[in-house]
Order: structure tokens, then sequence, then C-alpha cells
């Protein structure tokens, strides 16, 4: 099997994109490259499309996104390389009718740069589930005590990566508004200092302290995105215009003592507040679809994502906040982890059997790699690039069969009791040792949409397309070869 030359690769995406005179920010996913240019129309989408190891091209808002699958990682550190332009960098005249944005406009905007904040972090929140899986496994089956000091590290790596999800956000944040990443994580850390902390957790019943005379909402941080995000943006602003102000020869120690003071007063008494609130409302809104209609959550999420949620790909990153604020108030995900499930094994199973009934080579050689990718990998894009926008009739078995596995995990309530828990490699992390029937929901789950997109593929009639338009897998997942 071929292997792509990733240096290659980058030079013909940056020559098919403008060059590195049109970047203005270069990022990534777990699958995508996301590059957000200068002028858009510069960029040659048939022509990228045609490149080896390009699953397909989208254009989300202000970005285009190059999918490419799980070599994404090396193909960035390339990327970086030959164009010049390292991730987070940021043109602030990018866009200047920014004010003239319609609010759906300015909504999505909003979940891309959440997405792109976040994706970063998604495999510290994947090790929090390894290890969290570990101690269920360790304690259940293998006698480890939980009042040794071996259980208490593991632990504490389980939850280091929620706990300490503020400072990670406010790196990722500092990267996106060029601000400065130590800067932006003491911001994160006066807000999980164990001084605030007891703050909050001594205030017997008050809702305020003061902080110069100025109220301050009590409120604690830890396991929050929102309020470090608002707070970094507004640091880069602050620390713009300290800039101007603050003469060259006393700036290097006098901005850095302003910003945090004024920072601090900031997001106090506004911005942590207001994202604090924010978030809790959603998650309020949430819970009250869970309580009033429980088995109609996951399957509405499901829906959106699976038609308006299109337009605005990536998307599903900035909803990972509530899985976190799942599993730091209930100890389970009933929610993202669960809609994940849908989007990952229902696309891996419809792969399978596609790859199976199909008689094109190309097909074969996109289908087993596609189907492996979403069932043991958690990534469904080869598929939805691969095969579900070229066979309609795929993409609607699709998404019957995982609204239908949406509806069954709702009504009977399966649970993630980890992050990372929807696919199939990650199956033990439904287990937990209070609800030991929850594993047998969600294996009762892949049978049901092992059955209806086994029914939905091969019964229906459907071609796929072997002509030169055609999203091409890459050469290093070519399992097949024609006589």
């Amino acid at each position: 099997m071929a292997k792509l030359d990733y240096k290659k690769m980058s030079e013909d995406i940056l020559a098919n994109v403008g060059g590195s005179e049109n970047l203005a920010n270069v990022n990534h996913c777990a699958t995508r490259l996301r590059l957000k240019l200068k002028d858009p129309e510069k960029a040659n989408k048939a022509e990228l499309k045609k490149l080896d190891g390009v699953l397909g091209v989208e254009v989300a808002g202000e970005e285009t996104q190059i999918i490419v699958g799980q070599i994404i990682e090396d193909l960035f550190y390339a990327f970086e390389e030959v164009s010049g332009v390292k991730g987070g960098v940021i043109d602030e005249n990018l866009d200047p009718n920014l004010g003239k944005k319609t609010p759906l406009a300015l909504f999505l905007s909003f979940l891309q740069l959440m997405a792109g904040i976040m994706s970063p972090i998604i495999p510290t929140l994947i090790i929090a589930g390894f290890f969290s899986l570990i101690l269920t496994l360790g304690t259940q089956f293998f006698g480890l005590d939980s009042t040794t000091s071996t259980y208490t590290i593991l632990h504490n790596i389980s939850q280091a990566p929620f706990y300490f999800l503020p400072i990670m956000c406010a790196y990722t944040s500092a990267k996106k508004f060029n601000v400065e990443p130590p800067m932006a994580m003491l911001l994160a850390g006066i807000l999980l200092y164990p001084g605030w902390v007891d703050l909050v957790n001594n205030a017997n019943g008050a809702t305020f302290t003061s902080y110069f005379g100025i109220p301050v909402y009590l409120c604690a941080y830890g396991s929050s995105t929102l309020p470090i995000v608002l707070s970094v943006w507004i640091m880069s602003k602050v620390d713009g215009f300290l800039k101007r102000i603050i003469p060259t020869t006393i700036r290097y120690f006098l901005k850095p003592v302003c910003l945090i003071f004024i920072m601090s007063i900031i997001t106090l008494s506004v911005t942590g507040p207001l994202g604090y609130l924010i978030t809790d409302y959603i998650a309020a809104g949430i819970n009250f679809v869970r309580e009033t209609v429980p088995w109609l959550t996951v399957p509405a999420i499901y829906l959106f994502s699976a038609t308006l949620g299109v337009f605005c790909p990536g998307f599903h990153l900035a909803l990972i906040p509530i899985a976190t604020v799942n599993f730091a108030t209930y100890g389970y995900d009933d929610i993202i982890n669960m809609w994940f499930f849908s989007g990952t094994t229902v696309p891996g199973f419809t792969a399978l059997w596609f790859s199976i009934k199909t008689k094109s080579i190309k097909g074969k050689n996109i289908g087993i790699p596609a189907a492996i990718s979403a069932l043991f990998g958690g990534i469904s894009e080869p598929t939805t690039y691969g095969i579900l926008y070229k066979v309609p009739v795929l993409y609607i078995v699709n998404t019957i069969a995982g609204t239908i596995l949406a509806i069954y995990n709702g009504i009977v309530g399966t649970k993630a009791y980890a992050y990372g828990a929807y696919y199939l490699t990650n199956l033990p992390l439904f287990y937990s040792a209070n609800d030991p029937t929850n594993l047998y929901k969600a294996l009762i789950g892949i049978a049901i949409v092992a059955v209806v997109t086994f029914i939905g593929v091969m019964f229906t009639k459907w071609e796929y397309s072997e002509d030169d338009d055609a999203v091409a897998a890459p050469p290093t997942l070519k399992l097949f070869k024609k006589d």
C-alpha cells in the first residue's frame, strides 16, 4: 500500500487555496484540516477533491474544511511547516462585515468557534474515560481497593481533565484569539484556585461577595468552558488596548500586571457569571426535555444533526460541554455520547453492508475502511462524505436507522459512564456496577442497528458512481484491485 507524502499533499492543498498569503488561520479537528481564508473564492474545491488523501471539501461559514480522516495529525504538522502559518493565527481584519451578519450566521460562527476550541481537548476526555474504565474493571474484577494510593492516583487521572477543563479551554481559546496562552491559563487558574472554591463552598447561602466593592457572583467553575472562552475573548481586546497605551519601555512588566488585574474584575463580575448562567440555562432546558419527554432528547438532537446540522459541520464539538456537565452532575451522560453513538455505529454498519453489496471497486475501497473507522475509531466522516452524500438512498437509510437507535436509547435510558462510549472499541464504558444492565442495553441497540441498516442497504435500489468527480479514498486504503 502506497504511503501518502504529507509534504507534497500540503503543497498541493496550499496551491489550491491561494497560497500562504491567503491563509488567516490554520486549525484541525479529528478528521479535517480547517482553513480560514482571507478570500474564500480563491479555493479551488474541484481540484482539492481530486488530491490523493482528500475525502471531501466543505465550506462552513468562513472556514474551508478539507476532510482527510485519520491522517489529519500528520498532515496538519506538515501543512504548518509548508505554509509557514501556525495554528491559532488570526487575522483581525478578515471579516469587516461581521456586524452585518444575520443572527443565524453569527450562531453558526459561534458553533464553529466552540468546535475549534474543543477539538484539541477531546483526547484528554477520552483518556479520562479509559481511566474510569480501568477503575471500574479493577474494582469489580481484579480486587483493586478504593482505599489504596493506586486507586486514588487512577481516580485523579480520570477526573483531572474535567476539573481542569477551563485551563485547557483557556489555552485553546488563547490560540484562537491571539492571546498569550500563559496569561489566559492564569486567568482560568484564578477561577479554580482553592481559595475561590472555599469562598463558594463556605458562602452559607449567600449569592454574592465583593471585589473592590464590586458585586461578584459566587459560583464554581470546575468543568466549565463558556465562562473562560468569553473571558479570553475580552482579554484579547483589553490586551490590544494596553499594547497601544503602555510605552514599550515599561510594557514587559506593566502590561501583564494590568491585564490580569483588569481581567480579574471583568471575569469575576461579568463574563464568568454570564458564561456560567448561560451554560446553566442550556442545561436546564435540556433537563426539562429529559424530565418531560426523556426519550425525545437524543432523537431531537440527532435529527437536527442529520438535517440542518449538515450545513454547519463540526458543530457537534461545540456541545461537548453538555457532556462534561452531565458527568460532573450525574456521573454519566445520556445525551451527547448517546447522540454520538447513533452518529458512529449507524454509519459504520451502513458502510459495512454497502461494501458487501456494491460491485464498485472504488466503493469497496471506501466502504471497508469507512466501516472500520466508524465502528472501531468513532470517526464517521469517511462514510458520510465517501458514501452517504453520493448515494441519497443510503443517506435516508442511515438517518432512519440513527433515529431508531436514538429513540431506543432514549426509551430504555442507555447511559455512558465515561466519555468516549460511542463506538464498539469502547463498549466497556457502558458498564457500571450500579447499573449492570446498561451494557446489555447498548448491545441490544447495536443489534438493532445492524439489522435495520442491513435491511435498508440490502433491499433498496441504488448505485455507486464510478465517475471522476466521485469522492476518492486515500490510496493507503485501497484493499481491492481490478482484475
